[in-house]
């Protein structure tokens, strides 16, 4: 299975999904064309059961330097309009990627910017290279926040971390965004492709649908009482036991080997 798009890619081997950013020349920018071939792709990757895992990559010196500011230059006036148009493909894609049961991993090697992070921030585990920096930017163009910033930074980050970082428009380093939870490995730049993609071969050896679960329980969590917190985890767990995944492992636990999961 493979995907070829302007600004993005997609090839699949073993079950993992390598997806890279390939507009190197443009530092890979989020644009109408990345919004509606995300799109696209978010709903090959949601639906084909052969996927277990997602490895995020970008080519060229930037990771993104978010959004596309250059295009927006001789359409000023469309601009309201512009930005709805743009978001509705690229937030709806964002929304789905999330919502997979497939673990996303992102291999960040270069420079984030703006909406970027956010995309970045929504991946299950983060490699990035110990050089990288991180920019807020939305503030210095008077912009707010979009891409599911609230909702990324503030899961990863904590919200008055999150707000204060958008707020006064920081760029901050690897070591500040590893200690702040943006990202969780820091590596040399050489090493951050390879140890993003170990992780990203493990988890799609794993419990695909349990993995979802695992997700769609932290999702929101801190927004539901302790009570429907309780009620989501029981119910996702009686659902995960019946998965083929779930005997498969309780069965190997007993005869003192490593599970052989399929995903299903």
């Amino acid at each position: 299975m493979e995907f070829q798009g302007q600004s993005i890619r997609m090839t699949m081997e073993d079950g993992l999904a390598r997806v890279t950013l390939c507009q190197a020349d443009r530092g890979n920018p989020i644009d109408a064309t990345l919004g509606a071939e995300l799109l696209e792709l978010s709903g090959i990757l949601m639906t084909a059961p052969g996927v277990r895992a997602v490895l995020l990559t970008a080519e060229g010196r930037f990771f993104s330097v978010g959004g596309d500011l250059n295009s927006f230059k001789d359409r000023i006036d469309e601009l309201p309009r512009l930005v709805l148009d743009w978001t509705s493909d690229f937030h709806t894609a964002l929304s789905r990627l999330r919502r997979m049961d497939a673990p996303i991993v992102c291999a960040v090697e270069g420079g984030v910017a703006g909406g970027a992070v956010s995309m970045m921030a929504f991946a299950d585990v983060i490699h990035a290279a110990d050089s990288v920096r991180f920019t807020a930017a939305f503030p210095a163009i008077g912009f707010c926040a979009d891409s599911g910033t609230t909702v990324s930074l503030s899961e990863r980050m904590g919200i008055a971390r999150a707000r204060r970082f958008i707020l006064c428009n920081e760029t901050i380093s690897a070591g500040e965004a590893q200690a702040a939870g943006l990202v969780d490995h820091l590596h040399p730049l050489p090493e951050v492709r390879a140890a993003a993609e170990a992780t990203a071969r493990r988890l799609a050896q794993g419990p695909t649908r349990a993995y979802g679960m695992i997700k769609r329980c932290f999702s929101g969590a801190l927004g539901r009482s302790l009570d429907e917190q309780l009620e989501l985890e029981a119910v996702s767990l009686s659902q995960a036991a019946g998965f083929a995944d779930a005997r498969e492992g309780i069965t190997a636990f007993v005869q003192k080997r490593k599970a052989d999961f399929t995903g299903s």
